[in-house]
């Protein structure tokens, strides 16, 4: 009788203990993280809007509505410098979506950028992991919400490989941001003088 008051004692002394140890899932995600971070990604833990959420999660038996989230982690990469006249845009993933600028993502803001830039940004987005949910550009950074399922020796190949995608991106939005700069200047340039500003 004393051995097992001796060992619910340890048990409730350890116990606590060993609930703090990391799991293996959580030491994946903090190795990911880390990686990122190396890379000069920022990341910001967030929910989106669940677009394929099953009927019996957006309305309660009662028929109360209801907005189902889904928990992502947002992967920022900041531009090297503002692109101010880049377009600015986010997308969501939704299968079957065709009100967005490419198969299975539809709008999220209003629709941005022209078809030599989407052509471009659709050479990105085809590279995503498939549980990518979101994909957003603006004048200071581009993002990837992403919901990290990947396995442990992937781990920090996918984060390699995302921020490798997010850097492209960087680009299209730098080069789509010095040609709307150049056509501004060769469209004031041809201006006559008595109509600049």
């Amino acid at each position: 009788m004393s051995w097992l008051i001796i060992g619910v004692i340890l048990v409730a002394a350890f116990g606590p203990i060993f609930w703090m140890v990391p799991s293996a899932s959580d030491r994946r995600l903090a190795k990911m993280r880390a990686r990122a971070r190396t890379h000069g990604v920022q990341i910001e833990m967030t929910q989106l809007d669940d677009l394929n959420a099953e009927a019996s999660a957006r309305v309660t038996a009662g028929g109360v509505r209801r907005d189902p989230k889904v928990s992502v982690a947002a992967y920022r990469l900041a531009l090297r410098r503002l692109a101010r006249a880049a377009p600015r845009w986010k997308i969501l993933r939704r299968p079957a979506a065709n009100d967005g600028p490419l198969p299975d993502w539809q709008w999220e803001t209003a629709p941005s950028g022209d078809a030599d830039y989407w052509k471009q940004v659709a050479n990105v987005v085809s590279q995503l992991p498939s549980d990518a949910l979101a994909l957003a550009a603006d004048a200071s950074e581009v993002s990837c919400w992403w919901r990290e399922r990947v396995s442990a020796q992937d781990a920090v190949g996918s984060v390699d490989h995302l921020y490798e995608l997010l850097r492209k991106l960087s680009e299209i939005q730098t080069l789509a941001d010095e040609s709307a700069a150049a056509a501004e200047a060769a469209e004031d340039a041809a201006e006559p003088p008595s109509k600049r500003h």
